[in-house]
């Protein structure tokens, strides 16, 4: 008897439970008292944070600064049934134990609206901002299907169905064939890249090579970091974390610990103008006339302003779009790596970190004193950064042309929201190891923690999902993404003339 309380969970609404569902005892949940959306919506307004995990009532005021991926990916969640988010982006351990430990009370749906989501929307959050209201006058959600005629009780099930499915059949269990294929390519483009150097050839062509060979070796070591920040390569958080400081931090120079700041958030609330740090590139790059109202950025905690400079270069972004790509993404990295190093509140591993990240600019820096003259000098160091800039191209290009507005903040689940916001790439599969198996992106978002050499397989098992109720997949070639993703851009752009005339009426 005692092990079947033990195994016993609350279901998401009556939904099938996801993989390792929070599992509490039935004599502790018999006790927990029950919360309905109005005492929710009081007791966050209160100052709680509280997220609603399988049915139970999470309260992680103790525990948001503790939280490995940052404190700002718990608090996107709150007022929601995070279900989804948090079985999709953590190891069974965190939601079949560490969760429940915080369970405060036992969350029961108003009968009017049980597939609500989200309870919060318009409720001005200082920690996240609301989206579309969908609310009536008292703080109720909206009954019915979404606004886009998607069913998406549905979906969230057959959303779950599916990930049982790929753990029930080893899809999560980490090729690493894989990764020691990507070891000696690795090799190979360290010897590529110095070795040119070493030998202190005066020629120009050795040293552009070696170059490309630097870049493609910064590209290639962000997509296994990528894999350790997700934890998805050993299933172990602290091996995970100690070997993705080694290639992103010491091999890279880019820090593990902001990357996870900001990519998990990234993921909670993609493409959502106020909240993901991932679409906010003003004064550069607006890829949503949201960004018009200079919005204010919960991830930076300040006005993104929509000023003279912003209506200028946004004005000609389409056509800016790759020399700003170019000039500025691989110095982005640093300069925010750094900045979460010395600045940020959150920073688990700062010295490590900083150790590493000082270590590569050591290393880099001496190997930079082999090359004999000055024109290869620059030559290189430019060449390196602005072949690098195709990664920041490849992740802009999942996202930037793609919604960033919800048809239904209330209901919209998990797996609709993800697949709104993301494009997949279509590529040869001769080609795969330079998108890194990332270029299956929609995948990725909906099992963030699936290694990424097994996407491709479950990319036919996700159309399927979304043929059967109805939900646009999109997918491009590589370049055809570009023209996509540069039209979009333009469409913006040539909106900024409206906005000023628009200004200046207001002013005359």
């Amino acid at each position: 008897m005692a092990a079947v309380e033990e195994a016993a969970s609350v279901p998401p609404h009556g939904e099938p439970p996801a993989p390792g569902a929070a599992a509490l005892p039935e004599a502790r949940q018999s006790r927990l008292p029950p919360c309905t959306p109005a005492e929710l919506r009081q007791r966050i307004s209160g100052g709680e944070y509280l997220v609603i995990i399988n049915g139970l009532v999470c309260k992680l005021n103790g525990f948001v600064d503790k939280h490995p991926g940052g404190p700002l990916a718990i608090m996107h969640m709150v007022g929601r049934d995070a279900t989804d988010e948090v079985v999709a982006m953590h190891p069974g351990d965190v939601y079949e134990c560490t969760m429940p430990r915080w369970a405060v009370a036992r969350f029961v749906p108003d009968d009017s609206d049980s597939s609500a989501i989200s309870y919060v929307e318009d409720m001005d959050l200082p920690y996240s901002a609301p989206r579309l209201s969908a609310l009536r006058s008292d703080g109720h959600a909206q009954p019915g299907k979404a606004s886009d005629g998607l069913d998406y009780a549905a979906i969230q099930r057959d959303y779950r169905l599916l990930d049982q499915r790929l753990h029930r059949e080893g899809y999560y269990k980490c090729n690493y064939k894989a990764y020691a294929l990507e070891l000696a390519l690795f090799v190979a483009l360290v010897a590529g890249a110095m070795g040119p150097i070493v030998s202190g050839s005066p020629r120009t062509w050795p040293c552009v090579f070696a170059a490309i060979c630097m870049a493609l070796l910064r590209q290639q070591t962000a997509f296994l970091a990528h894999d350790l920040g997700h934890c998805s390569v050993t299933g172990r958080r602290r091996l995970d974390w100690a070997l993705g400081i080694f290639f992103s931090d010491f091999l890279g120079g880019i820090s593990l610990g902001w990357w996870k700041k900001d990519h998990n958030v990234h993921h909670i609330v993609t493409n959502d103008p106020d909240n993901d740090p991932d679409i906010q590139h003003l004064p550069f790059i607006a890829n949503s006339t949201r960004f018009f109202e200079s919005p204010y950025s919960t991830y930076y905690g300040r006005v993104m302003q929509f000023g003279a400079v912003s209506r200028l270069l946004v004005s000609l972004q389409d056509k800016l779009y790759y020399p700003i790509m170019a000039a500025i993404s691989w110095v982005t990295l640093y300069v925010m790596s750094w900045s979460y190093l010395l600045f940020s509140d959150f920073a688990p591993f700062r010295l490590v970190e900083i150790g590493c990240v000082l270590a590569y600019a050591a290393r880099v820096g001496l190997a930079l004193s082999c090359i004999p003259t000055w024109r290869n000098l620059v030559l290189f160091v430019v060449v390196s950064n602005s072949a690098a800039a195709l990664l920041g191209v490849q992740i802009l290009l999942s996202h930037y042309a793609m919604s960033t507005e919800s048809p239904d903040p209330v209901h919209e689940c998990f797996c609709a929201r993800q697949v709104r916001t993301t494009m997949d790439i279509s590529c040869p599969a001769w080609l795969d190891w330079f998108h890194g198996g990332l270029q299956f992106q929609i995948e990725h978002h909906l099992f963030p923690r699936l290694p990424r050499h097994k996407l491709k397989r479950v990319q036919p098992m996700v159309k399927d999902l979304c043929r059967r109720h109805g939900i646009e997949f999109k997918e491009f070639s590589f370049i055809d993404g570009n023209v996509y993703t540069v039209r979009w851009l333009g469409e913006v752009a040539s909106r900024v003339k409206l906005y000023n005339a628009h200004e200046h009426s207001k002013a005359a």
